[in-house]
């Protein structure tokens, strides 16, 4: 995306937002590559990453996330973690 959008974008898929790209408002993907600028809520399922080029202002929550030297990033994030079942043994 390289045009400018104002709203709420839903998708399972990849969100691409290219140099020239600004989103404002609420966006949950699967996965995002953020080139451009993004304002809101941004929940990305699995990985969001963030080029050099990028500003990204708002509320994030991800699983992972990937930052290059020079990429804006004033929000506040959140990442899930899961954590795996502990085992549990039985002394007789």
């Amino acid at each position: 995306m390289d045009g400018e959008f104002e709203g709420t974008l839903i998708t399972s898929g990849k969100l691409v937002v290219g140099e020239k790209g600004k989103l404002t408002g609420t966006i949950k993907v699967g996965n995002a590559e953020i080139q451009g600028t993004v304002s809101g809520d941004l929940v990305v399922d699995d990985l969001l990453s963030i080029k050099k080029s990028a500003r990204i202002e708002g509320n994030v929550k991800t699983k992972k996330l990937a930052i290059e030297p020079g990429a804006v990033f004033n929000a506040t994030c959140e990442m899930e973690t899961k954590t795996a079942p502990t085992a549990k043994a039985t002394a007789k």
